[in-house]
This record gives C-alpha cells, structure tokens and sequence, in this order.
C-alpha cells in the first residue's frame, strides 16, 4: 500500500483594532520637519517664555513684542508647508518684521524719554497746546 503525505498549513485572522506604534511613528513626524520649522518652535517658545520668565522679561520689555515673537514663531511654522520653495524669504520677512517691531518698540520707548527729560513743552502733563 502507497504511502500519502499531506501537508496542512492553518491560518488564523483575528478582527479588531491594530496596536499602532506611536513613537516611530512621532520620530517619522519629527525627522521629516524642515530647519525652518524647528527655527519657529524655538521662536514660540522663546515668546511664550518671555511672557513669564522674569529675566526673559527684562530682556524683550513688552507684551507685544513677546507675541509678535510667538505669531513669527506661528509663521514659521506654518507657511513653509504653506509655500514651498520660499523658506528664506519666509524667514527674512519674519525675521524683519519682529525686529522692527522690536526696535520700535524700544525706540519709541527711548524717545519718550528723551522728551521728558529734556523738559520740551509737549513732554510735560497737563500743558495742552491750543
């Protein structure tokens, strides 16, 4: 009598939700962001700090220009995603607009008081020029 050999391979599938490997895949997110966005990170939080860390406050002297350097962080952000291709120019116009907003800031800030110190007669209370 012939011997017969059969081989039986089994496979089972089970239905249900997939584990999913959440830190690859934030290590895939993170690796693929530009230098520029990482630049906007560093921006926004460098703003919210500045908001209330006192020595940071010292430093930026304005409300303002702390969320003028959180909305350029924002910019960074988000518009090389937006236009691809401009990063530089994205980074020179926020890079020029904080700074502007900063130095007038602290100008204006400076020629108030240069106003009031050298005693001209809009500098002083209560004189109305009529």
């Amino acid at each position: 009598m012939p011997v017969v050999e059969r081989e039986e391979t089994r496979a089972r599938t089970e239905l249900g939700a997939a584990q999913k490997d959440t830190a690859r895949d934030l290590a895939a997110k993170l690796s693929s962001l530009k230098g520029i966005v990482w630049v906007g990170v560093g921006l926004f939080i460098f703003g919210l700090a500045s908001l209330v860390y006192p020595p940071l406050k010292v430093i930026v002297a304005s409300v303002t220009t702390s969320v003028a350097l959180m909305l350029g962080g924002v910019a960074l952000i988000v518009l090389p995603t937006m236009v691809v291709g401009n990063e530089l120019l994205i980074l020179g116009m926020v890079t020029l607009g904080v700074g502007a907003w900063f130095l007038a800031h602290r100008h204006g800030q400076l020629s108030g008081l240069v106003a009031a110190t050298t005693g001209s007669p809009g500098a002083q209370p209560g004189n109305s020029n009529q």
